[in-house]
């Protein structure tokens, strides 16, 4: 059982809304990104959290994604994922995991050849 009070750094999988795309979520404790330049800044460390590489809220995601933990490969591959969809797909459900999937306007998935 997970202590809701005491965030745990790791990777964890969530949507961020109702039928929204899976995103990677990244928790640790450390010192903070400057958010212009991601550079990491001398400030007190404090408990972060990214979303497929955004920063986002930690109380937005905690500890609402404590039921899916995963792997750093798999953060990676939805963060690249993510990446993708915003260079070269913007109507990917993936490019904009914070709006609910309208699959009316949607690039329809592939599953392969």
């Amino acid at each position: 059982m997970v202590s809701v009070e005491e965030p745990v750094a790791g990777f964890y999988r969530m949507r961020l809304v109702r039928g929204g795309p899976l995103v990677g979520i990244r928790i640790w404790h450390g010192r903070p990104k400057d958010p212009l330049t991601g550079e990491i800044m001398d400030r007190s460390w404090r408990w972060q959290a990214e979303a497929n590489g955004d920063p986002i809220d930690l109380d937005r995601v905690w500890p609402a994604c404590t039921g899916d933990e995963i792997a750093s490969a798999e953060y990676d591959y939805l963060k690249r994922r993510t990446e993708h969809a915003r260079q070269h797909d913007g109507f990917d459900p993936t490019a904009n995991p914070r709006r609910r999937t309208n699959w009316n306007d949607s690039t329809i998935p592939s599953f392969g050849d």
